[in-house]
């Protein structure tokens, strides 16, 4: 990660703990804390993969083509097969 990312990412942070102080102040322990915040972390990482997998999907539909898993050619998007639900480390 490069450092603006990790700037932007800290701006972010002091915002979002300024907004929810409350919230955060009423969490006990630690271990509180740092469930309460991953799980802020995980619904992030799920909306930015998310937005990321839309944008490519979309680009994809547009071109009628797709990458083959096996063998990386392109091949043409056959309509007729089920979406695949993809199951991440973060959902």
């Amino acid at each position: 990660m490069d450092d603006r990312l990790r700037q932007r990412i800290v701006a972010m942070a002091r915002q979002l703990a300024t907004e929810e102080k409350d919230r955060l102040a009423d969490v006990g322990t630690f271990a509180e804390i740092e469930d309460l915040t991953a799980e802020i972390g995980d619904a992030l990482t799920r909306q930015l993969a998310q937005i990321e997998l839309t944008r490519r999907s979309e680009k994809m539909i547009e071109r009628g083509v797709h990458a083959c898993p096996e063998c990386g050619k392109e091949a043409p998007i056959e309509p007729e097969h089920e979406p695949l639900i993809l199951q991440g480390v973060r959902g």
